[in-house]
């Protein structure tokens, strides 16, 4: 297994196919902002192609890739996204404000979804390590970009990546792509605000507060 730099992917990969079937996690969640670019979305919409991130905007047969994030457990889910940027290392601070921007949708699987996985033990067989891949660095995410591209071009019955997420190692992750899904891929089970007070309000001040994060 390499441990230098992140190489761009060749075009017969070693990509290893998995099952996700319906009992391996009982629901998935996903948190989406409210303002800005994302207004308007709901907890079924699909990212068209804007933004950046490890794993997208990628093309596949020509055309934007819609996809969709979604993690095992809350705690991972937050630490995906509203607290994704917040540095560990160093005293931090989160503004409490901003969590009203945000909603989260709890949702459940219609059935098995296949995946390209990039989760630890599936790495050696690319030569590749989770440092590389799964922790890379921002500069460095074209390179993560184009493994996704070649996992789901050089494996086309595969319908999402699915990996251990990089600020949780608790946790799983799926991105979904919609054009090789079901439709409706997922039963969204519940869909609230961050910011209501209740037990999401509350399990997020409790997450906040057992990473040493100051509040504002």
């Amino acid at each position: 297994m390499s441990s230098g730099a992140l190489r761009a992917p060749g075009s017969d990969e070693r990509f290893t196919v998995r099952t996700l079937h319906l009992d391996d996690v009982d629901h998935w969640y996903r948190i989406y902002a409210v303002t800005g670019r994302s207004a308007g979305m709901g907890p079924l919409s699909f990212n068209l192609g804007w933004g950046r991130s490890r794993f997208a905007p990628i093309q596949l047969s020509g055309a934007e890739a819609h996809t969709y994030y979604a993690a095992s457990s809350l705690d991972c889910a937050l630490l995906e996204s509203v607290l994704h940027d917040i540095d560990l290392d160093r005293p931090s601070f989160f503004d409490l404000t901003l969590l009203k921007n945000y909603r989260v949708a709890k949702l459940r699987m219609h059935g098995s979804i296949q995946y390209v996985s990039f989760h630890s033990h599936d790495l050696p067989r690319l030569g590749l390590s989770r440092g590389q891949l799964i922790e890379a660095l921002p500069a460095d995410h074209h390179l993560t970009r184009a493994w996704a591209r070649a996992a789901l071009e050089q494996r086309v019955t595969a319908q999402a990546i699915g990996y251990t997420s990089r600020r949780n190692d608790a946790g799983r992750c799926l991105m979904l792509i919609e054009q090789r899904l079901p439709q409706p891929p997922f039963e969204i089970i519940d869909d609230a605000s961050l910011g209501a007070a209740g037990r999401l309000r509350s399990s997020t001040l409790e997450l906040i507060s057992s990473l040493g994060i100051a509040t504002l």
